[in-house]
């Protein structure tokens, strides 16, 4: 099964310091035994290696990255114009009284595009947005 990866937790998993590092990892490692993928966006990339940048410095950052990029189980897909319009039009302005972000409402926007009903995150938006998230 092909769920959507969040940065929320993708930083869980990488930082043990994390409310929801534990969590994360049982169930990370329970969607990758029985043969789950995930499915990510070069936005929630970006705003990873920010939040990497700060914790890591400079060359973690990278190396994190790198090394996410070459993880098998994980497939990135590029943002272009069209999709952040959709995104714009189908997420932020239908739900105007939530304060999704442009990488949220692009998350929902694959998803919705790939027929992906759950995410790997610790965001409630998705939630709102109608998905389910891992447990």
């Amino acid at each position: 099964m092909r769920v959507l990866v969040d940065t929320s937790a993708l930083l869980a998993l990488s930082r043990t310091r994390d409310q929801y590092h534990k969590r994360a990892v049982v169930i990370a490692e329970r969607h990758v035994a029985s043969g789950g993928r995930y499915l990510g966006t070069t936005l929630i990339l970006g705003e990873l290696h920010s939040h990497w940048l700060y914790l890591r410095g400079p060359e973690g950052a990278r190396a994190a990255l790198a090394q996410l990029l070459d993880d098998p189980v994980h497939e990135w897909m590029e943002v272009a114009a069209d999709l952040v319009r959709d995104a714009i039009t189908h997420w932020l302005a239908r739900f105007s009284d939530q304060d999704f972000s442009l990488v949220d409402a692009v998350s929902f926007e694959v998803m919705r595009r790939e027929k992906l009903t759950r995410a790997f995150a610790f965001d409630q938006h998705f939630a709102v947005a109608g998905f389910e998230l891992l447990r």
